[in-house]
């Protein structure tokens, strides 16, 4: 076995996509309301879980004159609420700015309560409206958060006016939370609202980024979908259109066959020729529309590694396989198109053969299997991809062959036949040293095995 050493030079191609479907729109699963709410549900469960351990502490180790019940009552509506929100979000995936602005509007609500119950303005947890403005700010438009700003605002007017002060057992004169107290509780105050809003920020910029990501892998694989319908029916439309003129060619060139008979061999020879290229010509557009179509047309079957690279074989001729070396470890179980894939092996191979023709060098074609993915490597001892070059790599009708002996479409139906899939075709190469592609794809059973 050969490997040359490559560089980190490679063409990442898009994670799994639907089988047969170009990528859906998922503005509306990935959207900035949906992600942040689902991570406000999480942060409630951790505001319910330390509201519930402050009071506690506050009534039984700090001895203070709290309204218990209420402010339980209080963590327990907020819990019941977020238990309503999670099986809300389990039915409902498509979240609108309202539903997170509503949510938000609720929780500065039960904020007001809690503080008034437990000091009022004196209560320096005050500062957690701060987190609902901040989320708002950065996910929702400037009237929704204006609106909570406006709550965050008047709420602390409301406390001056309608509180429950703070005191210890059995004192009814001055309020704990004056001195060291006050110093105490309005650093750990500071300390998790700070805490809260760069979690907050850190966590929705980073699923935020994810999902832009995510919409760009989605629109470059509609436009690979979208050119290849396009060539499919460019394909289907050369075929039917050609098909006539070249079927009347080839009567022609039987009769004239028959008529030459006893005429020189040399004429015989020509009426031949013409007859052979006229079944070239047909078999060429037929595996031009062939290839252009089948992953759309072709029905997946259930077939395995074995299958396929006996199929592969069949489709080399005789000086292509003397240069081919197959390697495999174990036969997978596949359910896929099998025309398609079995083109795309041959053409990564047909691409290897030329790239090393120079030194005829053996091509190598590993199949391995592991962790739910099957990969298809082939690797050859060529001249290697420049880099410029190997970042065009893929795009329909670009070819670095000769006039005449490739139409730049074989990597590019690969890769489109990959992601369509769920799988992907990556090229890694060195100057002159070699190149590698791998071909994988997920091990996916047939309705057979599903129903076994």
């Amino acid at each position: 076995m050969f490997r040359p050493p490559f560089d980190s030079q490679a063409r990442p191609q898009s994670p799994r996509s639907a089988y047969y479907h170009a990528a859906q729109d998922v503005v509306d699963l990935l959207s900035s309301s949906a992600i942040a709410l689902r991570w406000l549900v999480r942060l409630r469960w951790h505001a319910v879980a330390g509201t519930a351990l402050t009071v506690g502490v506050a009534a039984r180790g700090l001895r203070l004159d709290l309204p218990v019940v209420p402010l339980l009552a209080l963590v327990v509506l907020t819990g019941a609420s977020n238990l309503l929100l999670t099986l809300w979000l389990r039915r409902h995936p498509v979240v609108k700015s309202h539903h997170l602005g509503a949510v938000l509007a609720l929780d500065s609500l039960l904020l007001t309560g809690l503080l008034a119950l437990s000091g009022g303005p004196e209560n320096p947890f005050a500062m957690l409206y701060l987190v609902h403005v901040a989320m708002a700010a950065l996910v929702l438009g400037p009237r929704w958060t204006l609106s909570l700003a406006l709550l965050a605002v008047v709420g602390p007017v409301l406390l001056f006016q309608f509180h429950v002060p703070l005191r210890e057992l059995g004192d009814g004169t001055g309020s704990v939370l004056s001195g060291p107290g006050r110093v105490v509780g309005t650093w750990v105050a500071f300390s998790l609202t700070v805490m809260s809003v760069s979690l907050m920020v850190a966590r929705v910029s980073a699923a935020l980024r994810d999902r832009q990501e995510a919409l760009v892998r989605a629109q470059l694989l509609a436009s690979r979908a979208e050119k290849l319908a396009s060539l499919s029916t460019l394909a289907a439309g050369a075929a039917h259109e050609l098909g006539t003129p070249l079927g009347t060619i080839a009567i022609a060139a039987n009769e004239l066959d028959v008529l030459i008979q006893e005429e020189p061999q040399e004429a015989l020879e020509d009426a031949r020729l013409i007859r052979d290229q006229v079944e070239r010509c047909r078999d060429i557009l037929e595996r031009m529309s062939a290839r252009a179509g089948q992953t759309y047309g072709e029905a997946p079957e259930q077939t395995t590694t074995s299958a396929v690279l006996e199929r592969m074989r069949e489709e080399l001729t005789s000086g292509e396989l003397a240069r081919v070396r197959v390697e495999e470890s174990v036969s997978v179980a596949l359910y896929f198109p099998p025309r398609g894939l079995v083109q795309v092996l041959v053409n990564l191979v047909r691409n290897a053969l030329h790239a090393s023709e120079a030194t005829q060098s053996p091509v190598l074609v590993r199949v391995m299997g592991d962790g739910g993915r099957t990969r298809f490597v082939v690797e050859d001892r060529g001249t290697g991809i420049p880099r410029d070059v190997l970042e065009r790599v893929g795009e329909p009708f670009f070819t670095t062959k000769p006039a005449g002996q490739g139409m730049g479409l074989g990597l590019f139906l690969g890769q489109t036949f990959a992601e369509l899939c769920g799988g992907r075709l990556e090229l890694a190469s060195e100057e002159g040293l070699g190149t590698r592609a791998t071909l994988e794809l997920p091990c996916r059973k047939g309705p057979a095995h599903v129903a076994a």
